[in-house]
């Protein structure tokens, strides 16, 4: 059966020596008054990454790090976040905005919601979520975003809920002035965008459109609002706000989409999400950084379902369903980075975190109506603390983090990792190990027909190893060996009663890689690819939806002329399973589809031409749900200064 799933500046040097050049520079001295006086500030912010609470470039970390800049998101203008991050190798989304349906990320063969989403340092995961604090990825904005990481592996240390990777978005920082920006395309794209920026205020505005099969559409907005300000010389605030609202129309999941689906009435999913951010850093003249911030988040969702037929796998189908549901977060966190000295490095930390959430759900079974809502608190407290040791060359560092909910058992997070540069040439390797566990969802413990109060929390114990080449190679590369094991995860089980149940185990071992060269003409030619093994034991007929072996892109990068680009991507998502009501489990074909793109600048005009799947290459997202065949974007973007 198929279990259903609820270029670093060339100022940084490669490894260990980019970590403590960037933490020193964090750490020593005052803040540095330019013409944008959080000039620097915003620098280091760029180089440093989520992996880890101590500062350290993507280069350096023990994770495998992609991180997606402005250059390379302005080629991908118009396209949606889960069609972004479903470039990216070792990434898989189950259904994309056009679909109009739950758009569900999949990292290292984990479940969704092993991956925590940030959006400028606010996780946007809901435990309300059916799919175990999952987030639905086509509920996002994609036209306002300046930067993109994507941590593989492990990163709960100092992210709660990140037992398999995180994806961590930042909203633009527009430099000084204006810009308007329009698109469209195929299937019924548009999109619009607006931004001004002064010397501390900032403001942006997004809103994007799509259809798909049947009636299938997404449509998304979104608004931010920022402001820094240094006062004096040793202290940076950061203030944001953000509001985003989404609606969906879609075929139910597991109804065999627009293909087999029998009910034909679309599934109506709205949202709306507020958040609020205040962050302050302050250098004390002893040294060293003290970071505090405040967030909140609100998040107001509606989902009407029309249910789905019996069929070959369900004699019952599923009823029609409305739920409304109101989820509330707010944290407050306070992070020390230590004086640094040459070799080592320490940071600790302490965050508290509030939770509610509150579900009304009516289902229609037809003679009668079933309420089945509930309501929930939770408070978590955690600290941590992060170390790195630099000697000669070999770095260590390791991190632990101690978390105590009020509704659970207590539980500890250590990692350790050890890197040793090879000199001269020769790169660098380096291996962690990793243990965590996740907190069971508000859904999971409390809905009154499924929940089981007594679930534990789903645990995880990750392995990696690494080798890199060092950064001025002819050819850069990057290849990691993986084995991660997940138990105690929470599964379906039918009873009676039915009831969700800690029982489900995975291991997924694999390889991933990153290659690139930058050649004397400016062609650039990068590889990033991905194959694992993703097995249940004890359940050797179990097969998991979403899991490729197999996945790689290869991507072309060509100076066409004066401020012209050409790009061509070619990517390969393969075969994998899926399983619907009407047609029960099947597999779905592999498929490789190949990307052009073009963009012009003209003065403070950037135009964007590109062709999605140039060779009209046929795949399914979903059993029933075809994937985009050929599509033109085009989109238009002017600076006003």
């Amino acid at each position: 059966m198929v279990r259903k799933d609820p270029d670093v500046p060339t100022c940084f040097a490669r490894g260990a020596q980019a970590a403590a050049t960037l933490a020193l520079m964090m750490a020593c001295g005052p803040l540095q008054a330019a013409t944008d006086p959080t000039d620097d500030i915003h620098t280091l912010q760029r180089e440093r990454v989520s992996a880890s609470a101590l500062p350290i470039t993507a280069a350096a970390a023990s994770q495998h790090v992609t991180v997606l800049e402005r250059a390379e998101l302005d080629a991908l203008q118009g396209l949606s976040v889960a069609d972004i991050l479903a470039r990216q190798a070792g990434v898989v989304v189950d259904r994309g905005a056009g679909s109009g349906g739950y758009g569900a990320l999949y990292l290292r063969g984990a479940d969704p919601s092993h991956v925590a989403v940030l959006i400028d340092h606010v996780r946007q995961n809901d435990p309300l979520s059916s799919r175990g604090s999952a987030v639905d990825l086509n509920t996002l904005s994609s036209d306002d975003i300046e930067r993109i990481e994507i941590v593989r592996g492990n990163v709960s240390a100092v992210h709660a809920e990140a037992i398999a990777g995180l994806i961590h978005i930042f909203t633009r920082r527009a430099t000084p002035g204006a810009s308007v920006g329009f698109g469209a395309g195929g299937d019924g794209l548009r999109s619009a965008r607006a931004s001004w920026s002064g010397a501390a205020l900032r403001a942006s505005a997004t809103q994007r459109e799509e259809e798909g099969e049947g009636g299938a559409r997404n449509r998304v907005r979104a608004a931010n609002l920022g402001w820094d300000r240094v006062l004096g010389d040793r202290v940076l605030l950061h203030a944001a706000a953000r509001y985003s609202d989404s609606a969906n129309l879609g075929f139910p999941d597991d109804s065999g989409g627009d293909a087999y689906a029998a009910i034909r009435s679309l599934e109506s999913r709205h949202s709306r999400s507020r958040q609020l951010s205040l962050r302050g850093e302050y250098r004390p003249h002893a040294g060293g950084t003290v970071d505090a911030q405040l967030l909140a988040l609100a998040r107001e969702g509606e989902d009407d379902t029309p249910g789905v037929a019996p069929g070959l796998r369900d004699p019952f189908g599923l009823p029609p369903m409305r739920s409304v549901g109101d989820y509330r977060r707010d944290e407050a966190q306070l992070n020390w980075l230590l004086p640094a000295s040459e070799r080592l490095m320490l940071t600790v930390g302490a965050q508290y975190r509030r939770e509610r959430g509150d579900l009304d759900s009516r289902i229609d079974f037809g003679g009668f109506v079933l309420p089945a809502g509930f309501a929930l608190r939770r408070a978590t407290a955690s600290a941590y603390a992060e170390a790195r040791w630099q000697t000669g060359a070999w770095t260590a560092q390791g991190g632990l983090r101690y978390e105590h909910p009020d509704r659970g058992d207590a539980a500890t997070h250590p990692m350790v990792s050890l890197q040793r540069a090879l000199g001269g040439d020769r790169g660098e390797w380096g291996l962690s190990l990793a243990r965590s566990s996740k907190l069971p969802s508000f859904y999971a413990l409390a809905h009154p027909l499924v929940g089981n109060p007594a679930l534990k929390p789903e645990r995880a114990l990750h392995r990696e190893l690494y080798y890199a080449t060092v950064a001025d190679a002819p050819w850069r590369l990057r290849l990691t060996l993986f084995d991660a094991r997940y138990r105690d995860l929470i599964d379906f089980d039918a009873g009676p009663p039915p009831q969700l149940v800690n029982r489900a185990s995975i291991r997924t071992q694999g390889v991933e890689w990153r290659a690139g060269r930058r050649f004397d003409n400016d062609w650039r030619l990068d590889f990033e690819g991905s194959w694992m093994r993703v097995t249940t034991p004890g359940d050797d007929d179990t097969r998991l939806r979403f899991r490729p072996r197999a996945q790689w892109s290869a991507q072309l990068g060509l100076p066409a002329g004066e401020r012209r680009e050409l790009s061509l991507a070619l990517r390969h998502l393969g075969r994998r399973y899926d399983s619907s009501i009407p047609t029960g489990e099947r597999a779905l074909d592999a498929v490789t589809t190949l990307d052009l793109s073009l963009r012009q600048q003209w003065g403070a005009a950037q135009l964007l031409l590109a062709i999605d799947n140039l060779g009209d290459a046929r795949g399914e997202e979903t059993i029933g749900t075809d994937m985009p065949g050929r599509r033109l974007r085009v989109t238009l973007h002017w600076t006003l200064q």
